[in-house]
């Protein structure tokens, strides 16, 4: 069992998190980094299309900033495994202030062209496979064993926050001050999370063991995954999920279009979706349930919130339809990811948490175009509708084998209880 902090607070108080005075730094200058990483993604993408014109360059371009953390996301999660994760963010968030801010001075003095936007791309996808594991593992050092799960709530409600005013303030930058402040803005956040990090008190981290350098370490973290039948069963619920439901900016971009809305409907429908993921995850900063039976119920609501919007026939009912929608999302994101932060070992945290990352951004190749040629071939809502049956089916299926599980074993060990 792990050392627990002293004085930790108690995983039912809300602000549990808050108590540690290294939550509470991370947390501030978490929330204007994602601002900032939202801002840049909008004033990147409108660059690229000033730029070039083509829809595809900008696929190229998410595809250079995503790929390469999905296929070589596992080695990160070794990296963020072997060495201090602080030490390791300054390094990669110093790295990823510095390549915005490249892109930002060359904007700004008119000389900046779609090949350095690729390439700085690229460095930023490089560098985000050791900086995603390593951020994401790191937040149980900042507060230990008892107050994690509260911890997860409230980071995804910085993610869910930032996805919802980030692109607004976005917006904004570019119609009053041109693309190139855009970078500068989130080169200056990535600085704050830096000035983070070498203010906070490395004796208040959590206490964890490195794990030692050795071969095979990235196959080991998927047997390790596959050996414990609740990571592995996570991992599948959580992949299916993830290619079926995570499709927001395709199936609600569908949805304003069949209601004959204009982009500001469709901002207005992310933007619900955006409040309802803040609203989940602070729900399960109060009391964050976690385990197997917790990610199928949730995969479960997220089912059921898809139905909704696939029913929606007016922009009121569609509104209130994507809140549900973002709702059961942030409930099943916070779900799985205390889930596998939970049941991990010290020592494999790294490499569970680049999987998540891993099956995160590798579903949006898989599911949006899939997505996409389905609601084509039977419509918005019959799309819809099939997507909430994968996940409906996926959370039944789940509790069937869980539940003949417990059943077998009963049988077997009468004397013992699964939980």
């Amino acid at each position: 069992m792990e050392p627990q902090q002293p004085n930790a607070p108690g995983r039912t108080t809300t602000l549990a998190a808050f108590a540690h005075r290294n939550f509470r730094f991370y947390f501030a200058a978490q929330v204007g980094s994602t601002i900032g990483t939202w801002i840049q993604i909008i004033v990147e993408n409108w660059l690229v299309l000033e730029l070039t014109h083509s829809g595809l360059a900008l696929a190229f371009t998410n595809a250079l900033q995503f790929g390469p953390a999905v296929l070589l996301g596992m080695y990160g999660g070794v990296i963020a495994d072997r060495y201090d994760r602080r030490r390791l963010l300054m390094l990669t968030q110093a790295s990823l202030g510095i390549l915005a801010l490249i892109v930002g001075l060359l904007a700004t003095f008119g000389i900046v062209r779609v090949w350095i936007i690729w390439f700085a791309a690229f460095g930023l996808g490089l560098v985000k496979c050791f900086d995603m594991p390593a951020l994401q593992s790191f937040v149980k050092d900042l507060v230990g064993p008892t107050n994690l799960p509260n911890a997860v709530a409230w980071s995804n409600a910085i993610n869910a926050t930032g996805r919802m005013v980030g692109p607004v303030f976005g917006g904004l930058v570019l119609a009053t001050l041109g693309p190139a402040p855009g970078f500068l803005i989130n080169a200056a956040s990535f600085a704050l999370i830096v000035a983070m990090l070498a203010v906070l008190r490395p004796q208040e981290l959590s206490p964890r063991a490195l794990a030692p350098k050795g071969h095979g370490q990235i196959g080991q973290g998927f047997r390790y995954v596959r050996n414990d039948s609740i990571l592995a069963a996570t991992c599948l619920v959580m992949i299916i999920v993830f290619i079926a439901a995570y499709n927001f900016q395709i199936s609600l971009a569908l949805v304003a279009s069949s209601l004959g809305g204009s982009s500001q409907t469709y901002g207005n429908l992310m933007s619900a979706l955006g409040l309802g993921a803040t609203a989940g995850s602070l729900i399960l900063a109060r009391r964050a349930h976690t385990g197997l039976s917790a990610v199928l119920a949730c995969a479960g609501i997220l089912a059921a919130a898809q139905l909704a919007v696939a029913a929606a026939s007016t922009l009121p009912l569609a509104l209130g339809a994507s809140f549900a929608y973002g709702l059961g999302a942030g409930l099943f994101s916070v779900t799985v990811i205390s889930t596998l932060q939970t049941r991990t070992a010290e020592d494999m945290r790294g490499r569970v948490m680049a999987l998540y990352s891993i099956c995160f951004l590798g579903s949006s190749p898989v599911g949006g175009p899939s997505f996409a040629a389905l609601a084509g071939w039977i419509g918005i809502s019959g799309a819809l509708q099939i997507t909430a049956l994968i996940c409906a089916a996926a959370a039944v299926s789940g509790i069937i084998a869980w539940r003949t599980k417990i059943s077998v074993q009963a049988r077997r060990h009468p004397s013992l209880s699964v939980h």
